[in-house]
């Protein structure tokens, strides 16, 4: 369907596929003949210099002509269908990330399961129990920066890959027409949901070098597992902040239909602690017309001398709907094992910090947040 649609796009400006020879004269400027049934209107000629009108082929196609933004719009949606769509629980989730000086866009391949926060553990408790499978490649997927949900699209990227998954009718669409292209690019951004999953690309993308038709963007996914530096400002309440910067700009995007953010914390091993009050504080003010998730580490209470690190207020109102990780309970402590463990707690007075116990070793896994690190 979206092969025909775009031919058929393309022929409205393109009635004729007989190929015309240039003038020999290359100073003499090529003028087309007006079709008998062309209209008049001012829109669809310009006037040059010498005071002549000459007709403006692509203003007087039907398609730019006749049919109202609305029409074509729906025409672009129709376009962008593609044969792999059904297989995958994202229908239009493109993945962007820059890469060897150019951006890059693939498909999203998640299923329906991977919404399951635990999906990963899960398994490799049936490989710990069963003693069969490779518990350190699913360690690999565990610790991924592009969070539990989108490890099998990391693994697409990082591997050799049926690229005809990734197609798109995105250039071929762009390159019908300049008249038409504002409006193509504003339907990519309109018709798909905008994936990231490095800091650095998301920062390029939206701060560093904005698209001009960045407004246009309706469905969005952060996955930002970051290290420790990129949250020190809001613990040490500094201003200058590239997370900061990323906030601002997504605030400038006035009509987001879906934004989910996964905040997580990559160089810590299994202690994941981030300051949760300071680095959500300007979420609160972003404007978000529908579903508005945050997906945060799970809130144990780990120990820490840092100020400024406190978990979300559990009763406190927020315009989004806070999702938890669940506990870690596999890590790699030493290269080339995988083992498994616990959170236990210690409560003294009216305070509770928790700890790591091993489940086959009684070995202290020291932690990171009571060492001085700045």
């Amino acid at each position: 369907m979206a092969v025909g649609l775009q031919s058929r796009v393309k022929s409205f400006f393109r009635p004729s596929l007989v190929k015309k020879r240039r003038p020999s004269n290359s100073s003499l400027e090529c003028e087309y003949k007006k079709p008998k049934n062309a209209p008049t209107s001012p829109s669809a000629s310009s006037v040059y210099g010498d005071g002549s009108v000459r007709y403006d082929m692509q203003l007087a196609s039907p398609l730019l002509r006749d049919l109202p933004i609305e029409i074509r719009r729906m025409i672009y949606n129709l376009v962008w269908i593609g044969p792999h769509d059904h297989k995958y629980h994202t229908v239009r989730g493109r993945h962007i990330h820059f890469q060897n000086g150019h951006w890059v866009s693939t498909r999203c391949v998640m299923y329906e399961d991977d919404e399951d926060l635990d999906l990963l553990q899960k398994n490799m408790d049936i490989v710990y129990r069963s003693g069969k499978g490779d518990l350190l490649m699913w360690q690999r997927r565990l610790a991924s920066t592009w969070g539990s949900r989108h490890w099998r699209c990391e693994e697409r990227i990082q591997h050799e890959r049926q690229k005809s998954v990734d197609r798109t009718n995105f250039m071929s669409m762009m390159l019908v027409c300049k008249r038409m292209f504002p409006e193509v690019v504003e339907s990519i951004f309109e018709s798909h949901q905008f994936l990231f999953n490095d800091f650095f690309s998301a920062h390029r993308f939206f701060v560093y070098n904005p698209s001009p038709y960045v407004s246009s963007l309706r469905h969005l996914d952060l996955s930002l597992n970051l290290p420790f530096h990129e949250y020190t400002p809001f613990i040490s309440d500094g201003t200058k902040s590239r997370v900061r910067e990323l906030w601002v700009a997504l605030g400038g995007i006035s009509c987001l239909h879906t934004l989910r953010i996964s905040l997580d914390i990559y160089d810590r091993g299994a202690w994941r602690k981030i300051p949760e009050r300071g680095i959500t504080a300007q979420l609160k003010d972003l404007k978000v017309l529908g579903d508005f998730t945050l997906e945060l580490p799970p809130g144990l209470h780990i120990k820490t001398h840092f100020p400024n690190m406190q978990n979300l207020d559990v009763h406190e109102e927020t315009p989004f709907k806070v999702v938890r990780r669940p506990p870690l309970r596999y890590w790699q402590f030493n290269p080339g094992e995988v083992e498994r463990f616990t959170w236990e707690s210690h409560t003294k007075g009216q305070q509770s910090h928790c700890f790591i116990t091993l489940a086959r070793e009684a070995r202290s896994i020291p932690n990171p947040y009571l060492l001085d690190f700045f």
